[in-house]
């Protein structure tokens, strides 16, 4: 590949679509590292990634690993085409995971056993108390900040630009919270994600996720990660894995990791479906350009 060593950008939950593995079949890399997750999970993602119904695909217990497994397979490809090894690299949300595993820091299945562990907790956890998100687009944060004053079941979960929010908590909360900022907004709405993440809700389900994993040894990273809790570079495989332990109840915070890519220099690209991350990341910052790693560049 003609691609200068670049900072990967991996991006979350919401890029899954009908049609997003058309190109990768026929990279080997791409398709041991599906076959691998399939035999782990039990679950057709192939088949779902060509043929849906994406309401399917978009399962609560379907994106997650669908996500993850496209987005490794195609960093795995585009390596075994010759790409250098990244500078660094970043995770949106549960992209994190992603650049984990691209990163050799645990394995696949590790990364699918935490998905599992997550679910599993927070089905039993808010069986009685519907959970989720909501995205507010075109929003000041001053003004979200004043609307959630007088919601405290509500935390602000994800600044993914200078206008352009997460949510976490409640779902009935977060259906009023839509209904009164969506006249001034670009775009609001609620998330098809079942659970309140990276917020405070989370929290008390953490020591019961880090026993689910306590045989995982994280290994040092092959590249450098960066937090997408607040930007600064994670150079151990214990301090990446610990994060991404923790990173179900830490809130995002997109325009933290723009200014640390900003510092870094190097050129970007997006690793996984979907343009999701060179939309952010543009907004935050109009310098900075994200490539796209696509079957056409292996």
């Amino acid at each position: 590949m003609s691609l200068p060593p670049s900072v990967l950008l991996f991006p979350g939950q919401g890029t899954e679509a009908v049609g997003m593995s058309a190109g990768w079949e026929t990279q080997a890399a791409w398709v041991r590292t599906l076959e691998a997750a399939e035999a782990h999970t039990g679950l057709p993602l192939r088949r779902l990634m060509a043929e849906g119904p994406l309401e399917e695909l978009r399962r609560q217990r379907r994106a997650p690993y669908v996500v993850l497994a496209h987005s490794v397979g195609v960093y795995r490809a585009c390596r075994a085409a010759g790409m250098a090894l990244p500078v660094a690299a970043v995770g949106h949300s549960m992209g994190s995971y992603s650049a984990l595993v691209a990163a050799e820091v645990v394995p696949l299945e590790a990364a699918l056993d935490l998905f599992d562990a997550v679910e599993d907790l927070s089905e039993a956890a808010f069986v009685d108390r519907p959970m989720g998100m909501a995205f507010f687009i075109g929003v000041t944060e001053l003004d979200l900040r004043a609307a959630l004053a007088a919601r405290p079941e509500l935390v602000l979960s994800n600044r993914n630009g200078k206008a352009q929010f997460t949510v976490s908590g409640p779902r009935e909360g977060l259906a009023s919270l839509v209904t009164e900022l969506e006249p001034g907004a670009l775009k609001a709405g609620l998330l098809p994600v079942q659970h309140p993440l990276h917020g405070p809700h989370m929290a008390s389900l953490l020591p019961a996720i880090a026993r689910r994993l306590a045989g995982v040894q994280p290994a040092a990273p092959a590249f450098p990660l960066i937090s997408h809790f607040d930007g600064r570079l994670l150079g151990t495989g214990l301090a990446a894995w610990d994060e991404g332990l923790a990173s179900v109840a830490l809130p995002v915070d997109w325009l933290a990791v723009v200014a640390r890519l900003g510092e870094l220099g190097a050129p970007l690209a997006e690793c996984g479906h979907g343009t999701q991350l060179a939309g952010l990341t543009r907004w935050a910052d109009r310098t900075l350009v994200v490539a796209k790693l696509s079957p056409s560049s292996v």
